[in-house]
């Protein structure tokens, strides 16, 4: 009779437990994957640095094309003249004292025609603004990803939590159980001190768990600006399917064509072979067009009478680089070690887009086994579990063999749901690795979230 009391008080035991990680799942989680990124996209400092950052680069083209055009510049200036002729062999000014003040006004109009120099400065700011695009398209990838990991860090933080809480709760109760068969002498002393140990170390575990998972809210609210008190963890059922294409060199071929690391270190290349073309033209001639008007207004002289003059000149200007002290040839050569330099980081980086693309492929058919082979662990564990519960009521398991039958279903469970996140966050470095991840497969993504 009694033995039916304690496997009915154990079962009661074990559905309150499975009952407290169902509420704090449901209760727990509010704010889904989408409202953090979107949060994020106004509030996250980085994303928000890069977005200026393409802002000021888009006026490198603005002013490459200003200084083509002509440029005005306007002067006035004063003088005055105070003058004591002492002496003089000049009979035209003979001896004395004057006095007198000068006035004059000028506008000078500049129009570059040929500047080799300005010519590929502008060639070079196209590319450093289609550089600038494609930083800000991985400031963009960059920050999905971010969201995405640090919010699936929280989800397994809680799990972690709520596991923890359900196996203290199970592990209290079968302390309970322990003790009250110690006194009615159906168990060595033994499973008592089984059961208080575990339910210290499981306690332990617990506040650990709570200062994890604090952490991690804390750094989604880092990239979003506010606060986040819960999050919607995934559905019980999600459908997980392989890469589409499933094969490894499509994926490797897209991530070639269109990365924007990839792009942005072409761009870079650009910018190195047209810095050589700007650097080169320090030794071709320049030739401008110059246009100048003149007013000078004289009230003395030292003829004794003052005079106001209007000039205009209009000049073609040619000026040829002759010796500079080797400084332009030194320049030529420190760009094409530039172009160079590039050159090789363009190689580098085409060979860390093919790796990453490889590992995030591999990453997603890795996960989806480890799915499937946990999925299956979860379901022995539990068999398990309610053997070796049975066994101890009957007397054929010890108490240290029930507690680690329990440990070992929270851990299944546990690696079970980090398997999915991994699953999840690889399908997304592989479209990131591709070039082809946008916030939409976010959104795709938080329909598998309640």
């Amino acid at each position: 009779m009694s033995a039916l009391a304690d496997r009915s008080g154990f079962l009661l035991s074990l559905t309150l437990s499975l009952c407290i990680v169902f509420l704090f799942s449901h209760i727990a989680f509010s704010a889904g994957l989408l409202d953090v990124y979107q949060l994020a996209v106004k509030n996250d400092p980085t994303f928000q640095s890069a977005n200026y950052q393409k802002m000021a680069s888009q006026e490198i083209r603005k002013q490459a094309i200003a200084k083509l055009l002509p440029t005005l510049v306007g002067s006035a200036e004063y003088t005055n003249t105070s003058q004591d002729i002492k002496s003089s062999d000049n009979t035209v000014f003979g001896v004395g004292n004057t006095d007198y003040d000068t006035t004059s006004y000028s506008l000078t109009l500049t129009q570059p025609i040929f500047h080799w120099d300005l010519i590929a400065g502008y060639q070079q700011s196209k590319a450093e603004v289609l550089r600038a695009e494609a930083e800000y398209r991985i400031a963009t990838h960059d920050l999905i990803i971010r969201v995405a990991d640090l919010y699936l860090q929280a989800l397994a933080a809680n799990d972690q939590l709520t596991f923890a809480r359900a196996e203290e709760t199970a592990v209290s109760k079968h302390f309970e159980l322990a003790n009250s068969r110690l006194e009615m002498g159906l168990v060595p002393i033994t499973d008592l001190y089984d059961a208080k140990a575990r339910k210290a170390s499981v306690q332990a575990q617990t506040f650990e768990a709570e200062n994890l998972l604090s952490d991690s809210l804390q750094a989604l609210q880092e990239v979003a600006g506010e606060s986040i008190g819960s999050l919607n963890p995934p559905r019980a059922n999600i459908s997980l399917s392989k890469p589409d294409p499933p094969e490894m060199d499509p994926w490797i071929a897209g991530a070639l064509r269109q990365n924007p690391a990839i792009d942005l270190q072409k761009q870079a290349l650009e910018v190195a072979r047209k810095e050589v073309s700007r650097q080169q033209g320090g030794h071709y001639p320049t030739i401008d067009l110059v246009g100048r008007y003149n007013n000078k207004d004289t009230e003395g002289s030292l003829f004794g009478g003052g005079s106001d003059v209007d000039s205009t000149d209009i000049l073609l200007q040619l000026n040829v680089p002759l010796y500079q002290g080797g400084y332009v040839n030194s320049r030529v050569r420190e760009a094409k070690y530039h172009l160079s330099a590039a050159s090789q980081e363009l190689v580098k980086q085409r060979r860390a887009i093919e790796r990453q693309t490889r590992s995030a492929f591999l990453g997603v058919n890795s996960a989806l086994k480890r799915v499937d082979a946990l999925k299956q662990s979860v379901g022995s564990s539990q068999l398990a579990l309610e053997a070796k519960q049975e066994g101890f009521l009957s007397g054929l398991y010890t108490s240290l063999a029930v507690l680690d039958a329990e440990r070992d279903l929270y851990l299944a469970k546990q690696d079970y749901a980090q398997a999915r996140y991994d699953y999840l966050l690889n399908s997304l470095r592989l479209k990131q690795a591709s070039g082809s991840l946008s916030a939409a497969d976010l959104q795709h993504l938080d329909q598998w979230f309640r």
